[in-house]
């Protein structure tokens, strides 16, 4: 992010007042055992999923040991699986057109290929190009010569399941979709659906699709969709698509530079399933919502969120951005993700040289070559085509935790504005799935990922745009105050402030706690013999920093051998004709020194032991 951005005025609160005053008897005590509570609490997806009953209705559950349990039920709403039908075979049929790659029948076109090795279940295979050829090239090496451990782990494989003897990821491998197959019951587009009640309905037997020939790639790897394995498997919804959605927003997170570009592939996987003949739409929209819901979950786990996600995080925000300077592809920044994200534009991941594709089908409409283009055909994936069978123009529903979503994306943005983000990006509503979908199947990720937003000094979003080349929050130019963000550190027991939305920003992506807007600044004045400057030090011997509108204190501090900090520019600005007070504690055990505008937290973490400096300046009011 280039830019700053305002926020609520912070405030004191319970969890703060509670750690500061642990930070005087001595610092904080780590959980004796790693347990995430998000493994027992997984998305209800048969609830999530409901609105699926008002268009096939099953008669009964699968029972796996009663194969004549399969696939009875009533259709609904013909039009609806009408649509479903014409954009399975439309989709499917257009992928068999002969290519350079193959006739489409005996072997496989390329969009077929793609297809194939996505119905493989393996991130490592499915993501890569994503992030576009150097990048992604850089991203594979990483997973096989064992670079990246915690992402390897999160998208791919962290343990084998000792049961089915599977690989299992923390992430991509998480929600388990089989309760909802054989709840919904609802059989293939290539089988015989007349028990069904397809026929009774006036549609056909079953959709006409070519099957994608088994495949052996150039690296060996046989390639299978398993047509004959679907018989008695429920189409609805998609496993692969949810484990697709999954994995990708998941790299999404970690690679934030690139979120909207990520999870259009993850919507070309969930499409391939379509592409083979063994899905319809409405799966592949099912199991977005899942993956969605999965994420959601897992982000919304503060524990899971603080042991594995912020570490794969770093992880491979630190590895790509070596592996950036080494090539030349960026210099060298303050932050990992400014390096990162100086490679991704110059590369043109962002743009044309990053991922494309040329399939066009009814429903993508257009070839995907930059990041507009996937935007457009993340959009167009998010409805398939059908008609809103529920009213349209209801206010913006945003999933309870989504916002985390945009967690590394817009690490600023406290979590009520990016669900404001979120809101503004969404479609409209009514389309199938929405109703029960308590708003997933509204979001639009890759809209989302793209945004600049403006905020005004009292928090306001006044302006969101999107497909933007960099997320960003910038403040609004009409503001008179500069705000002053503080974040936590749960590990060193530090606090830190500055008016840089580039380093607070850069720290709550490293595991920092946000804690919003501590004061606002005045901007600098010459003029006026009123404003100040703060000076910021800091101590290379137990890591604090110091701020001070003493020209001695300062002066003192460093030459005491406090590294100077402000020596181009203060570190922001107090106004002494200012009307809020920033009080000042000290803490004799750390060293460090906190500033807060709250008189309660200034009173309670000075009965917990700290010092008491009282004012240190006067901070502005939020306009």
């Amino acid at each position: 992010m280039k830019n700053t951005m305002k926020s609520k005025l912070f405030m004191g609160t319970a969890a703060s007042i509670a750690t500061l005053a642990m930070l005087a008897t001595g610092g904080m005590t780590a959980n004796a055992a790693e347990t995430y509570p998000s493994d027992a609490t997984q998305p209800d997806l048969v609830n999530l999923l409901a609105d699926y009953d008002n268009y096939y209705q099953p008669s009964n559950s699968f029972d796996k040991n009663d194969p004549s349990t399969f696939g009875k039920g009533v259709v609904k709403n013909a039009s609806v699986l009408k649509n479903d039908d014409a954009m399975t075979q439309n989709i499917n049929n257009t992928a068999a057109k002969a290519d350079d790659q193959g006739d489409g029948t005996t072997t496989p076109a390329k969009q077929q290929q793609r297809a194939l090795i996505d119905s493989d279940y393996r991130m490592d295979e499915t993501l890569p190009d994503s992030l576009g050829p150097v990048l992604g090239q850089y991203f594979t090496e990483g997973l096989n010569d064992g670079s990246l451990p915690l992402t390897k782990s999160l998208l791919v494989v962290d343990h084998v399941n000792p049961a089915s003897g599977y690989n299992v990821s923390l992430m991509s491998d998480y929600l388990d979709t089989s309760v909802a197959k054989v709840t919904f019951n609802h059989p293939r587009p290539f089988v015989d659906r007349t028990n069904a009640g397809y026929v009774a309905a006036g549609l056909d037997k079953s959709v006409n699709i070519v099957r994608v020939p088994v495949w052996t790639s150039a690296d060996g790897t046989k390639h299978d969709a398993g047509y004959d394995g679907f018989l008695t498997s429920g189409s609805f919804p998609s496993g692969h698509t949810t484990y697709a959605y999954s994995g990708g927003i998941a790299l999404a997170t970690l690679v934030p530079q690139l979120g909207p570009e990520i999870v259009t592939r993850a919507s070309e996987a969930g499409n391939n399933r379509i592409v083979l003949g063994v899905h319809y739409p409405l799966d592949i929209m099912g199991g977005r919502i899942d993956g969605e819901a999965s994420n959601t979950a897992r982000w919304s786990d503060a524990q899971f969120r603080s042991s594995k996600l912020i570490p794969a995080y770093n992880e491979l925000q630190n590895y790509l951005a070596a592996k950036c300077v080494a090539d030349k592809h960026a210099s060298e920044h303050a932050n990992n993700y400014d390096t990162v994200q100086e490679c991704v534009d110059n590369l043109g991941a962002n743009a044309d040289k990053g991922y494309t594709n040329n399939f066009v089908d009814a429903v993508s409409k257009k070839p995907v070559s930059d990041r507009q283009s996937a935007i457009d055909v993340y959009t167009n994936r998010l409805t398939y085509n059908f008609t809103q069978t529920g009213k349209a123009g209801q206010d913006p529903v945003v999933p309870e935790g989504a916002e985390n979503l945009l967690y590394t994306t817009f690490p600023t943005l406290t979590a009520d504005q990016r669900r404001q983000v979120l809101a503004a990006s969404e479609i409209d509503s009514g389309y199938p799935l929405d109703a029960s979908s308590e708003g997933y199947q509204r979001l639009n990720l890759a809209k989302a990922y793209s945004a600049k937003v403006t905020v005004a000094a009292d928090g306001k979003l006044t302006n969101i745009e999107f497909g933007q080349p960099e997320a960003s929050v910038v403040s609004d130019p009409n503001s008179k105050t500069v705000p002053v963000y503080r974040a936590y550190n749960p590990n060193s027991g530090l606090h830190h402030y500055t008016t840089s939305a580039d380093e607070i920003a850069s720290l709550v992506r490293q595991g920092w706690n946000y804690e919003g807007v501590a004061f606002q600044s005045a901007k600098a004045d010459a003029k006026n013999p009123d404003i100040k400057p703060v000076y910021r030090e800091y101590n290379p011997n137990n890591g604090t920093h110091n701020w001070t509108v003493s020209k001695k204190e300062h002066n003192d501090l460093v030459k005491a051998g406090w590294k100077d900090e402000s020596a181009k520019d203060p570190a922001w600005y107090a106004d002494s004709k200012g009307t809020v007070d920033v009080y000042r504690l000290y803490n004799p055990n750390s060293g460090e020194h906190v500033y807060t505008t709250s008189k309660d937290e200034y009173n309670n973490v000075g009965k917990a032991g700290w010092h008491q400096e009282n004012i240190a300046w006067q901070g502005s009011a939020a306009e």
